[in-house]
């Protein structure tokens, strides 16, 4: 299947396993990031290919701020050092999805798929109370392991669909 940018589509994702890492503040996806980073170079995993890294913003109360970031990196069988990182999964199902190019466009990439959905007839599966607040969609990061310059960050971004 060629996916071409800005396109949305509906994709069917298999329940992944994953680690993950979840921090708040000012800027909490660069945190959560690092954190997850550093453990993937102390497991061997940087330089391997394979890994998914997925993100998504998480909110403890039904209120924008204050506002955390969850990054999850899918698990190889070979893994087995889960200290200091918490083990969850990323949820099958049908999503809705939609890759775009450059972080600076991220705003605009998640109010095309919203819309999307809203016109083509589906429905978000709703807003789910996680352990660190209330989660909708991910933002997963194609080409996290090519380190390239923002403006070059290939996303695929995945709100799930009630079926």
């Amino acid at each position: 299947m060629e996916i071409k940018e800005l396109e949305v589509r509906t994709e069917r994702l298999a329940t992944m396993r994953a680690v993950y890492t979840c921090c708040f503040g000012i800027a909490p996806e660069e945190e959560a990031i690092k954190k997850l980073l550093n453990w993937a170079e102390a497991q061997g995993v940087l330089g391997k290919r394979g890994f998914r890294m997925f993100g998504r913003n998480t909110y403890p109360t039904d209120k924008p701020d204050p506002r955390g970031y969850e990054v999850y990196l899918t698990l190889g069988v070979e893994n087995k050092n889960f200290s200091d990182i918490e083990i969850g999964e990323i949820p099958g199902g049908l999503y809705a999805a939609l890759r775009f190019k450059g972080l600076g466009n991220i705003g605009f990439a998640w109010k095309k798929l919203w819309n999307w959905i809203e016109e083509n007839g589906h429905e978000h599966a709703g807003w789910q109370k996680g352990k660190n607040g209330w989660v909708g969609g991910f933002e997963e990061q194609v080409n996290w392991q090519d380190q390239k310059p923002p403006t070059e960050l290939v996303f695929d971004l995945w709100v799930p669909l009630k079926e």
